[in-house]
């Protein structure tokens, strides 16, 4: 079994509350795909390397090609 060090996993509210997003933004970015997670039961976590990800903008989610619709 895989134990997960909480300091290298955040809450949705974790990271809610160091961007000042509100809290239903980033559970809306996780479901998205937009935030990578793990979902344990009805916990969500995200991994520190992937929030500083997130942060830096290297998590957007691919743009749709111009010109379609």
């Amino acid at each position: 079994m895989t134990m997960i060090n909480q300091s290298m996993a955040m809450t949705p509210e974790q990271i809610a509350a160091e961007t000042s997003l509100h809290i239903n933004t980033v559970y809306s970015y996780i479901k998205s795909g937009r935030i990578p997670h793990v979902k344990l039961s009805r916990r969500y976590l995200v991994s520190r390397v992937e929030f500083e990800k997130f942060l830096s903008g290297q998590n957007q989610p691919p743009s749709s090609p111009t010109g379609i619709a």
